[in-house]
Protein backbone atom coordinates (compact mmCIF):
# COMPACT_ATOMS: atom_id res chain seq x y z
CA UNK A 1 0.00 0.00 0.00
CA UNK A 2 1.66 3.29 -0.48
CA UNK A 3 1.12 5.66 1.73
CA UNK A 4 0.11 9.59 1.17
CA UNK A 5 2.60 11.82 2.00
CA UNK A 6 1.82 13.52 5.51
CA UNK A 7 4.17 16.42 4.59
CA UNK A 8 4.68 17.74 8.33
CA UNK A 9 5.03 15.73 12.35
CA UNK A 10 1.75 17.78 12.95
CA UNK A 11 -1.09 15.30 12.99
CA UNK A 12 -3.51 17.89 11.78
CA UNK A 13 -4.53 17.49 8.56
CA UNK A 14 -4.84 20.93 6.48
CA UNK A 15 -8.40 22.14 5.68
CA UNK A 16 -7.19 21.71 1.93
CA UNK A 17 -6.09 18.42 2.37
CA UNK A 18 -9.20 17.93 4.08
CA UNK A 19 -11.31 18.53 1.88
CA UNK A 20 -9.34 16.97 -0.86
CA UNK A 21 -9.94 13.65 1.41
CA UNK A 22 -13.42 14.57 2.28
CA UNK A 23 -13.96 14.95 -1.97
CA UNK A 24 -12.32 11.76 -2.36
CA UNK A 25 -14.24 9.81 0.54
CA UNK A 26 -17.28 11.13 -1.05
CA UNK A 27 -17.00 8.75 -3.72
CA UNK A 28 -15.72 5.75 -1.76
CA UNK A 29 -18.34 2.93 -0.75
CA UNK A 30 -16.92 0.47 1.69
CA UNK A 31 -18.69 -2.72 2.51
CA UNK A 32 -18.38 -5.86 4.71
CA UNK A 33 -17.80 -8.27 2.25
CA UNK A 34 -20.17 -11.20 3.28
CA UNK A 35 -20.83 -12.96 -0.36
CA UNK A 36 -18.48 -15.39 -1.87
CA UNK A 37 -18.12 -13.24 -4.94
CA UNK A 38 -17.09 -10.17 -2.47
CA UNK A 39 -14.62 -12.31 -0.36
CA UNK A 40 -13.20 -13.86 -3.64
CA UNK A 41 -12.43 -10.47 -5.02
CA UNK A 42 -11.06 -9.55 -1.91
CA UNK A 43 -9.06 -12.43 -2.01
CA UNK A 44 -7.46 -11.78 -5.97
CA UNK A 45 -6.68 -8.74 -5.02
CA UNK A 46 -4.54 -9.29 -1.93
CA UNK A 47 -2.45 -11.36 -4.35
CA UNK A 48 -2.23 -9.51 -6.89
CA UNK A 49 -1.20 -6.66 -4.35
CA UNK A 50 0.72 -8.64 -2.41
CA UNK A 51 2.79 -10.69 -5.17
CA UNK A 52 3.83 -7.10 -6.81
CA UNK A 53 5.42 -6.29 -3.15
CA UNK A 54 7.30 -9.66 -3.08
CA UNK A 55 5.33 -10.29 0.08
CA UNK A 56 4.09 -13.99 -1.11
CA UNK A 57 5.09 -16.22 -3.71
CA UNK A 58 3.33 -16.86 -6.69
CA UNK A 59 0.41 -19.58 -6.79
CA UNK A 60 -1.58 -21.52 -9.25
CA UNK A 61 -4.78 -20.32 -7.62
CA UNK A 62 -4.44 -16.09 -8.28
CA UNK A 63 -5.95 -15.78 -4.50
CA UNK A 64 -4.35 -14.97 -0.83
CA UNK A 65 -6.07 -16.32 2.23
CA UNK A 66 -5.26 -17.01 5.64
CA UNK A 67 -6.82 -19.28 8.02
CA UNK A 68 -8.23 -15.86 10.16
CA UNK A 69 -10.06 -15.10 6.98
CA UNK A 70 -13.19 -17.66 8.03
CA UNK A 71 -12.42 -16.68 11.68
CA UNK A 72 -15.83 -15.93 13.71
CA UNK A 73 -14.54 -12.69 14.69
CA UNK A 74 -13.14 -11.37 11.56
CA UNK A 75 -14.58 -9.16 8.91
CA UNK A 76 -13.34 -8.48 5.71
CA UNK A 77 -13.95 -4.63 4.48
CA UNK A 78 -13.89 -4.03 0.58
CA UNK A 79 -13.78 -0.37 -0.67
CA UNK A 80 -15.07 0.57 -3.75
CA UNK A 81 -15.05 3.58 -6.32
CA UNK A 82 -17.09 3.35 -8.88
CA UNK A 83 -18.06 0.09 -8.64
CA UNK A 84 -14.14 -1.34 -8.84
CA UNK A 85 -12.57 -2.74 -5.84
CA UNK A 86 -9.46 -0.46 -5.24
CA UNK A 87 -8.73 -1.30 -1.50
CA UNK A 88 -9.25 -4.06 1.69
CA UNK A 89 -8.82 -4.46 4.50
CA UNK A 90 -9.24 -7.54 7.62
CA UNK A 91 -10.49 -6.43 10.91
CA UNK A 92 -10.54 -8.65 13.86
CA UNK A 93 -11.91 -8.05 17.04
CA UNK A 94 -10.21 -9.49 20.25
CA UNK A 95 -11.32 -9.69 23.62
CA UNK A 96 -9.61 -11.87 26.56
CA UNK A 97 -12.62 -14.88 25.84
CA UNK A 98 -11.58 -14.59 22.56
CA UNK A 99 -8.09 -13.50 21.69
CA UNK A 100 -7.84 -14.50 18.47
CA UNK A 101 -6.16 -11.86 16.51
CA UNK A 102 -2.91 -12.83 14.13
CA UNK A 103 -0.22 -10.42 15.26
CA UNK A 104 -0.96 -12.17 19.09
CA UNK A 105 1.59 -15.36 17.68
CA UNK A 106 4.17 -12.62 16.81
CA UNK A 107 3.83 -10.12 19.96
CA UNK A 108 2.36 -11.58 22.19
CA UNK A 109 4.12 -9.73 25.01
CA UNK A 110 2.55 -6.56 23.67
CA UNK A 111 -0.76 -7.66 23.01
CA UNK A 112 -1.66 -9.99 26.16
CA UNK A 113 -1.47 -7.38 28.41
CA UNK A 114 -4.06 -4.97 26.17
CA UNK A 115 -6.83 -7.81 26.40
CA UNK A 116 -6.34 -8.46 30.34
CA UNK A 117 -9.66 -7.25 32.14
CA UNK A 118 -12.32 -7.60 29.49
CA UNK A 119 -10.38 -5.42 27.45
CA UNK A 120 -11.61 -4.90 23.64
CA UNK A 121 -8.90 -4.88 20.73
CA UNK A 122 -9.68 -4.17 17.36
CA UNK A 123 -6.60 -5.44 15.12
CA UNK A 124 -6.48 -4.75 11.31
CA UNK A 125 -4.55 -6.58 9.47
CA UNK A 126 -4.17 -8.15 5.42
CA UNK A 127 -4.04 -4.19 4.18
CA UNK A 128 -4.21 -3.95 0.35
CA UNK A 129 -4.68 -2.07 -2.57
CA UNK A 130 -5.25 -2.44 -6.13
CA UNK A 131 -1.72 -2.10 -7.98
CA UNK A 132 -3.19 -0.13 -11.01
CA UNK A 133 -4.72 2.74 -9.20
CA UNK A 134 -2.58 3.10 -6.06
CA UNK A 135 -0.78 5.51 -6.75
CA UNK A 136 -3.93 7.13 -8.64
CA UNK A 137 -5.97 6.99 -5.02
CA UNK A 138 -3.74 8.69 -2.94
CA UNK A 139 -5.73 9.31 -0.30
CA UNK A 140 -6.62 5.70 -0.25
CA UNK A 141 -4.20 4.64 2.73
CA UNK A 142 -6.55 7.81 5.15
CA UNK A 143 -9.70 6.11 3.91
CA UNK A 144 -8.41 2.55 5.24
CA UNK A 145 -7.21 3.93 8.74
CA UNK A 146 -10.80 5.69 8.96
CA UNK A 147 -12.51 1.83 8.39
CA UNK A 148 -10.28 0.60 11.45
CA UNK A 149 -11.69 3.58 13.25
CA UNK A 150 -15.28 3.52 12.38
CA UNK A 151 -14.99 -0.18 13.93
CA UNK A 152 -13.67 0.80 16.48
CA UNK A 153 -16.08 3.24 17.97
CA UNK A 154 -18.73 0.53 16.90
CA UNK A 155 -17.16 -1.98 19.02
CA UNK A 156 -16.63 0.09 21.88
CA UNK A 157 -12.65 -0.96 21.74
CA UNK A 158 -10.19 0.56 24.50
CA UNK A 159 -6.84 -0.61 22.25
CA UNK A 160 -6.65 -0.86 18.61
CA UNK A 161 -3.48 -2.30 16.91
CA UNK A 162 -2.17 -3.47 13.41
CA UNK A 163 0.62 -5.59 11.75
CA UNK A 164 2.42 -3.31 9.25
CA UNK A 165 5.41 -3.40 7.06
CA UNK A 166 8.40 -1.89 8.89
CA UNK A 167 8.09 1.41 6.20
CA UNK A 168 4.59 2.45 7.35
CA UNK A 169 5.29 2.52 10.98
CA UNK A 170 5.93 6.30 10.54
CA UNK A 171 2.79 6.76 8.86
CA UNK A 172 1.16 5.23 11.50
CA UNK A 173 2.99 7.05 13.96
CA UNK A 174 2.56 10.49 12.48
CA UNK A 175 -1.32 10.38 11.69
CA UNK A 176 -2.92 8.92 14.45
CA UNK A 177 0.03 8.94 17.54
CA UNK A 178 0.47 5.06 17.30
CA UNK A 179 2.92 3.85 19.91
CA UNK A 180 5.32 2.13 17.58
CA UNK A 181 6.74 -1.31 18.97
CA UNK A 182 10.78 -1.73 18.52
CA UNK A 183 11.75 -4.83 16.17
CA UNK A 184 10.26 -6.51 13.51
CA UNK A 185 9.28 -10.04 13.48
CA UNK A 186 8.94 -12.90 11.17
CA UNK A 187 5.37 -13.17 9.97
CA UNK A 188 3.98 -16.84 9.14
CA UNK A 189 2.08 -15.78 5.81
CA UNK A 190 4.54 -13.61 4.54
CA UNK A 191 8.12 -13.64 2.81
CA UNK A 192 9.04 -10.41 5.01
CA UNK A 193 8.93 -9.43 8.31
CA UNK A 194 6.23 -7.30 9.82
CA UNK A 195 5.67 -4.51 12.55
CA UNK A 196 3.35 -3.67 15.12
CA UNK A 197 1.79 -0.50 16.07
CA UNK A 198 -0.81 0.12 19.20
CA UNK A 199 -2.70 2.82 20.29
CA UNK A 200 -4.75 3.52 23.58
CA UNK A 201 -7.74 4.20 21.64
CA UNK A 202 -10.21 4.86 24.78
CA UNK A 203 -7.85 7.63 25.69
CA UNK A 204 -7.12 9.01 22.33
CA UNK A 205 -10.59 9.49 20.47
CA UNK A 206 -10.82 12.72 21.89
CA UNK A 207 -7.61 14.29 20.34
CA UNK A 208 -8.19 11.71 17.05
CA UNK A 209 -11.60 13.25 16.39
CA UNK A 210 -10.42 16.72 17.33
CA UNK A 211 -6.82 16.72 14.94
CA UNK A 212 -8.61 14.65 12.19
CA UNK A 213 -12.27 14.86 12.16
CA UNK A 214 -12.45 13.34 8.97
CA UNK A 215 -12.15 10.04 11.57
CA UNK A 216 -15.65 10.88 12.85
CA UNK A 217 -18.58 8.28 12.36
CA UNK A 218 -22.06 8.41 13.30
CA UNK A 219 -23.67 5.42 14.63
CA UNK A 220 -25.95 4.45 11.59
CA UNK A 221 -22.92 4.55 9.18
CA UNK A 222 -21.33 2.24 12.24
CA UNK A 223 -24.54 -0.02 12.07
CA UNK A 224 -24.56 -0.48 8.48
CA UNK A 225 -21.53 -1.45 8.09
CA UNK A 226 -21.22 -3.78 11.42
CA UNK A 227 -24.17 -4.77 12.53
CA UNK A 228 -25.42 -8.58 12.04
CA UNK A 229 -28.27 -7.80 10.19
CA UNK A 230 -25.97 -5.43 7.67
CA UNK A 231 -26.74 -5.92 4.04
CA UNK A 232 -24.44 -5.09 1.07
CA UNK A 233 -27.16 -2.92 -0.21
CA UNK A 234 -27.28 -0.89 3.18
CA UNK A 235 -24.07 -1.19 3.54
CA UNK A 236 -22.65 2.75 4.13
CA UNK A 237 -20.57 4.96 2.19
CA UNK A 238 -17.46 5.57 4.31
CA UNK A 239 -18.13 9.55 3.94
CA UNK A 240 -15.95 11.29 7.01
CA UNK A 241 -18.05 13.78 9.39
CA UNK A 242 -16.75 16.81 9.66
CA UNK A 243 -18.98 18.60 11.68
Amino acid sequence: MHQADLGSDNPAVSVHRLAQLSDFSERVIGRVARSYAERDAIFKLRYQSYLRAALIPQNAFGRYIEPGDHADNSYLMGLHVDRRLIGCLRLEVGQATAPEVPSLEIFPHVLRPLLRGGKTLVHMSCVASHPEFARSYVWLPYVILRAWIVAAEYFQADYIAAAVAPQHRLFYRRLLGCDVHAGNRPHPHYLAPMGLVTLDFAASVGRLYENLPFLRSTRSERQQLFAPEATPSRAAALNPSVS
